[in-house]
This record gives structure tokens, C-alpha cells and sequence, in this order.
């Protein structure tokens, strides 16, 4: 391009690119305010554990009980722990590191993209992303979605820049050791963070003999020693703790959730929402040959074959594959830039034709959901939210502290109320693990009946007067209550959902006190 045409270019580059850094801010501040009251009710049950370590009881579900690891996300309990300790809102602390996390997400996206595409490109990842609901919802749901994605994204950032790779347009390779330190204390930080960390620990030190320069340099040796020895200091003493502490090799809800073997919408979903972007990546990891696209795209991979079989529980809107969607979309933008460069040569074409391209799709993505949606979904929430406090409430006045209450809906209502529950969705459950994984369910309502609860609380989701959802246990125990003389029904709570269909939802409780 000649001067005069950079001249006559560069105020339309500018022009587009503020128009997009509006846009982007738009997206940003607007759905997440729009969504910001949402809670997933999940959130409480790592704070009951910081409450319980806060007040001298441990690690602890239920106090004075064998320790169980019902959560899977121990940096959100000692952040939680930490928000107790120094006066802070626990809750408002852990929704709040979600949106820092979905910001420095983004940031991390826009500076992978930055490896092989000019900044007027680089920032459409970060719209792409913005523009899925899933992505903004969970942001604001208070687990470690969004800071887990943050951590591994730039621990990737960093073995790149520690390999030597520059932005675009690349210069020769120039490994560095800091930056491989850094990333593996970001890695030993996502171990605590989320039990399949590891995996991607492995991945990352395999790629990295994979792509060693030849013959090996003193500083990419040097930085891997660091990246190994980092992650031996600061991870594997935890990792070998919990094992201690707790007595099994992986969290509670890993054995609950995972390898059920007849739950396979978890991958289904997230290949309905990946496919288009997968095969744009696809041209670009063909035609460029670049190993470094396999810290991108091998994580769709691994997080397909984790998750084949898990059980949907808290996981809509691809929560678990939040990460991988996000490393794929600077492939996606590259692939797209191969088939327009492939049938455009002018520079203000190519240009016109990826912002049109990108925010067509990002127009497809939202037509799914918008502002109101937004508002309409965190009001569900609160809807949900105030049916739970009326149940902690109900439970405080009419049980002692000693009571054993069973419930499978084990978030907010344990967080308010200090009593034994006996958690029937098994996170917090580890009786369960005895009964064979695919009977489990009925195996515990078998034997619940045995182990006396002074009250059961069944949970379902009714529209109209249909019963579209109970939890597996809950509805085989709703049977046994029929017709048993032991419990009696004593109270009903409902909330109603309001969603597009004409009938309407509810969430409801049924309170069952032996008799």
C-alpha cells in the first residue's frame, strides 16, 4: 500500500476502531449490569465451607463430621475466607472477581489474536465472545467460571512470549525464562481453582518439548526448569494436602458428576455451538502449519473427552466449556481472514468485509438474548432467591440446630442455616460414592428412610400443574412419602418462573417432619 493510500486508509482504520472499542464497552457494561443480580444458588456452597474454616470448624460441610470436598474450586473459598476474615461481602467479592475475570479474559483473547493478526482484527475474538450469553452469564453467577478461564489463558499468553514469540508481524525467537515462571504460577493458582488444571499443566509441557528450539538454548531450558519447578513449589504441595485431608484423589462433585456415562448433552451443546467456529479454525491450522495453534485448539479436544458422560448439573450455557470456546476464536478469525483474503486483495475490502463478517455472526449470537432477557433471567433469580431465604427461615423456626434436614437443593439454604443437611445431589455427599454410579440415586432413597431426617424438603419444577423436573432422588422419594406413615407434609413454598412460553413455571418445596 502506498502512502497516499495509508493516508486516505488510516482515519476509516481509526473510525472503525473506536467504533468497535465502543461497542465492545457497550457489551460489556451494559449486559453486565443487565445481569448482575444473577446468582447460580451453587455459589453458597463454597461459602458455607469459607464460614464454617472462618469460625474455627475447618474445612467442613457439617460441623463436627467427617470432612468432605464439596466443592471444586478451593481459590473461591479462600477468597471467600479471605472477604470474612477482613469485613467485605463474601458474595459481593466472589461475583466481582467474575467480572474481573471475564475483563481480563478478553484482554488475554485480544492479545493471542495479536500473535498473528494487526489490533483492527484482533479485537473481533473479543466481541464474538461477549455477544454469547453464557459468557456474561456466568460472569456474574459468583463461581470460578470466568476467573479460571483468565488464569489459563494468560498462563498460554506467557509460554508464548517465554518461547520467543513476538505480535504480529513476528520477529526472530528470543525465549525468555521470566515468563515461564509466571506461567506456572497462574497454572499452580488454576489448580486451585479447577481439579482438571493438571491436564492442561501436562498439555502445556508437552507442546513446549514439542516446539523446542533446535539445537536446545540455555534460557528455553532455563525456562522450563522454572515452569516445572513453579508448579512443583506452589501447586503440588496443596494437591497432596487435599488428597491427605479429604482421603480421595479428586473433589466430591468430580465423582458425582463426572462418568455417569449417559449424559452426553454436555458435549452435544457445546459441538452445536463450536462447529462453525471449528471449522474456521480449521482452515487456518492447515494452511499455516504453526504449533502454536495446539494451545488453542487441543483444549476443545481434552474438554470433550473430560466431560463425555458428566452429568448438565450447573452447567447450561457451556459453562465447563467456556475456556476452549474462547482459545478457539482467534483461529476462528484467522480461518476467516484465509477465505476473504482468498477472493479480496485491496486492503479496504479485506477490511469491510471481516468487520461485516464478524458482526453478522456476533448479530446471529444475539438475537438469543438481550437487555430484557438479561434483566428477566437475574429476576427469575431473585424470585428463586427469596423462595430459599423463605425456606432457611421456616427451617430456623421450627428445627433445633441438631436436626438433620435432607435437601438436594444445597446452596443459599445451608449458607443461612447452620444444621446438618444431608445433601441428596451428592456434592456434599460422600455416603453416595459407596452406591454403584448407576443406581446411586435409588440407592440413597432406599437407604435415607433408614438414616431418619427429622425433615426432607423434595424439590421440583412444575409448569401448570405438570411436573417437568425433580431431582433424581427427590422424585424416587416422593413416591416412598406417599405411602409412608413416617413423614408427614407439613408446608408448600412455590416461585414462579416467568419464561417465553404461554404456562407458567414453578419452583417449589415440599417440606416432609417425621412424624
Amino acid at each position: 500500500m502506498n502512502k497516499s493510500m495509508r493516508k486516505r486508509v488510516q482515519p476509516r482504520v481509526i473510525l472503525g476502531f473506536l467504533l468497535l472499542v465502543l461497542c465492545f464497552a457497550y457489551l460489556f457494561i451494559g449486559q453486565v449490569s443487565a445481569v448482575w443480580p444473577f446468582t447460580i444458588d451453587d455459589m453458597y456452597i463454597p461459602l458455607r465451607y469459607a464460614t464454617h474454616w472462618y469460625n474455627g470448624y475447618g474445612l467442613s460441610w457439617n460441623i463436627a463430621e467427617p470432612p468432605v470436598e464439596g466443592y471444586s474450586n478451593f481459590s473461591f473459598v479462600l477468597l471467600a475466607r479471605l472477604a470474612l476474615q477482613w469485613g467485605f461481602n463474601p458474595v459481593l467479592v466472589l461475583k466481582g472477581a467474575g467480572v474481573i475475570g471475564l475483563f481480563a479474559t478478553l484482554v488475554a483473547i485480544y492479545k493471542l489474536t495479536r500473535f498473528w493478526l494487526p489490533p483492527r482484527f484482533a479485537f473481533l475474538p473479543c466481541l464474538l465472545a461477549l455477544v454469547y450469553p453464557g459468557q456474561i452469564i456466568w460472569s456474574v453467577g459468583g463461581l470460578e467460571t470466568t476467573v479460571y478461564q483468565a488464569l489459563i489463558c494468560w498462563a498460554i499468553l506467557l509460554l508464548l512470549r517465554g518461547q520467543g514469540y513476538t505480535f504480529h508481524p513476528c520477529q526472530p525467537k528470543n525465549p525468555s525464562p521470566l515468563p515461564f515462571a509466571l506461567a506456572g504460577l497462574l497454572f499452580s493458582i488454576a489448580g486451585l481453582t479447577r481439579p482438571e488444571a493438571p491436564v492442561f499443566m501436562m498439555m502445556s509441557l508437552l507442546l513446549l518439548g514439542l516446539d523446542r528450539p533446535r539445537p536446545m538454548s540455555p534460557n528455553y531450558l532455563r525456562g522450563l526448569f522454572l515452569f516445572t519447578g513453579v508448579i512443583a513449589l506452589a501447586y503440588l504441595p496443596y494437591f497432596f494436602w487435599r488428597w491427605h485431608y479429604f482421603g480421595y484423589l479428586f473433589p466430591n462433585p468430580v465423582y458425582c458428576k463426572g462418568l455417569s456415562g449417559v449424559y452426553p448433552s454436555l458435549d452435544i451443546g457445546y459441538l452445536q455451538l463450536a462447529w462453525p467456529f471449528a471449522c474456521l479454525a480449521a482452515i487456518a491450522i492447515f494452511r499455516y502449519k504453526d504449533r502454536r495453534f495446539q494451545f488453542l485448539w487441543l483444549p476443545s479436544l481434552i474438554y470433550l473427552i473430560l466431560l463425555f458422560g458428566s452429568e448438565p448439573l450447573s452447567s447450561f450455557a457451556n459453562r465447563l466449556f467456556l475456556l476452549p470456546f474462547c482459545l478457539l476464536l482467534p483461529l476462528s478469525i484467522l480461518g476467516l481472514l484465509i477465505i476473504i483474503q482468498r477472493y479480496y486483495k485491496d486492503d479496504d475490502v479485506i477490511n469491510v468485509a471481516m468487520y461485516f463478517a464478524a458482526f453478522l455472526v456476533a448479530f446471529f449470537f444475539a438475537q438469543s438474548i438481550s437487555l430484557t432477557n438479561y434483566r428477566q433471567t437475574a429476576q427469575n433469580t431473585l424470585n428463586d432467591e427469596h423462595l430459599r431465604r423463605a425456606l432457611a427461615l421456616w427451617l430456623k423456626n421450627h428445627s433445633s440446630p441438631t436436626n438433620k434436614i435432607m435437601l438436594s437443593d444445597v446452596g443459599l439454604v445451608p449458607y443461612l442455616d447452620s444444621n446438618p443437611f444431608i445433601d441428596s445431589y451428592c456434592l456434599n455427599n460422600v455416603a453416595m460414592r459407596k452406591f454403584p454410579k448407576k443406581t446411586m440415586y435409588l440407592d440413597f432413597c432406599e437407604s435415607i428412610l433408614s438414616t431418619k431426617p427429622e425433615i426432607i424438603v423434595l424439590t421440583s419444577l412444575l409448569e401448570g400443574q405438570d411436573l417437568l423436573f425433580s431431582p433424581p432422588a427427590d422424585a424416587c422419594l416422593s413416591k416412598k412419602l406417599a405411602t409412608t406413615g413416617q413423614y408427614k407434609l407439613v408446608k408448600t413454598m412455590t416461585s414462579e418462573i416467568k419464561v417465553k412460553q404461554t404456562s407458567k413455571r414453578f419452583y417449589r418445596y415440599q417440606i416432609y417432619v417425621r412424624r
